[in-house]
């Protein structure tokens, strides 16, 4: 029995950080297909730097860069600053750990550590950041913030939130916010933001710790930023707000991002993170398009779609099952077909 067993776990190989990213509905086999044929296609060429699978999805706009930390993460697949740094020689298992414990009593960030002794290079840190994370690493000592921006940005992310997290937004442009992150963990709390509002496109890039807590004290603490709470107009998430008034909307918002939003759902039983996602888009989008705030209905919301996935599998034949949001007049519909 003993011996059976060992050759089923033999035979029971991890998942590779592509088919994740397809078991959690970023991308199909056609997309992994298209990302090998550049990777062989790179190799060919004698490229003298193997990207991370997961990077060359990024370069194919397939994923994001946070989508693919999130996954990895997820799933224990991330590879460290730390590990790398050891596998690549560029310091010593003992010099890493005595750096992170240094860094930990300090409260820096652990790459700003490494840059501020000078045991990692900020050439090599570049380097090392964007071949891990796809996010680049700058310096912006002389960034300046847009004052018109101010408000809207310290709405995204309050004070105490952005230094426990040392994260700070630098940029609003359309519809997109740029974040300053100081840590890869960052990520997490990034995406996370995101799905509070998911009506904005987040980008991030990494920069040094003392820039942060600069730019920290210029975003929270100028007088530009004291305006009267009636000008702003929250873009409040969804969950526990049952009694909270419904924002008064004084000019047109771009729906683009809500009703282009898509999620693939295979097993709706067990997939309850993007049901989760879809769920708070719907009430989201209702809210911005006129309607009142609702009880939570979360539950029955994934009963729905738990019975819709059912239909539409075993009518077409298809595990796989697309669901998107339609905006009609005041209501919005689900959107549910079979992903080919």
């Amino acid at each position: 029995m003993i011996n059976q067993n060992k050759k089923f776990l033999k035979m029971v190989k991890p998942l590779k950080s592509g088919e994740l990213l397809v078991k959690e509905g970023f991308i199909n086999q056609d997309d992994i297909h298209k990302a090998l044929l550049l990777q062989k296609k790179e190799k060919d060429v004698s490229s003298p730097k193997k990207k991370l699978f997961g990077m060359i999805l990024c370069d194919l706009n397939l994923i994001t860069p946070l989508d693919n930390f999130y996954v990895l993460h997820k799933y224990n697949k991330l590879q460290s600053i730390q590990s790398t740094l050891i596998s690549k020689n560029i310091l010593q298992k003992e010099v890493v750990t005595e750096a992170g414990k240094d860094a930990l009593q300090q409260n820096i960030p652990f790459i700003s550590f490494l840059i501020n002794t000078g045991l990692v290079s900020i050439s090599q840190m570049k380097i090392l950041l964007f071949e891990l994370f796809h996010i680049p690493f700058k310096s912006i000592n002389n960034f300046t913030y847009n004052k018109k921006d101010l408000n809207l940005l310290i709405q995204k992310l309050e004070e105490k939130k952005s230094w426990e997290n040392k994260t700070i937004p630098l940029v609003l442009k359309d519809n997109t916010i740029l974040f300053g992150i100081t840590d890869p963990e960052n990520i997490l709390f990034i995406r996370t933001l995101n799905d509070l509002f998911p009506q904005y496109r987040f980008k991030t890039l990494f920069i040094p710790f003392s820039q942060f807590s600069k730019l920290h004290n210029q975003l929270y603490k100028s007088d530009a930023t004291i305006v009267s709470t009636s000008t702003i107009v929250p873009v409040a998430p969804i969950a526990n707000t049952k009694t909270a008034p419904t924002p008064s909307i004084k000019k047109p918002l771009d729906l683009s991002l809500l009703l282009n939003f898509t999620t693939s759902i295979k097993d709706p039983e067990h997939e309850f993170d993007s049901i989760k996602t879809l769920y708070e888009r719907y009430e989201l989008l209702r809210q911005l398009i006129g309607n009142p705030k609702r009880a939570d209905l979360e539950d029955e919301f994934t009963q729905f779609i738990i019975q819709a996935h059912k239909k539409i599998t075993r009518k077409y034949n298809n595990q796989i099952i697309k669901f998107s949001l339609k905006k009609e007049n005041r209501n919005v519909k689900i959107i549910a077909f079979p992903k080919t």
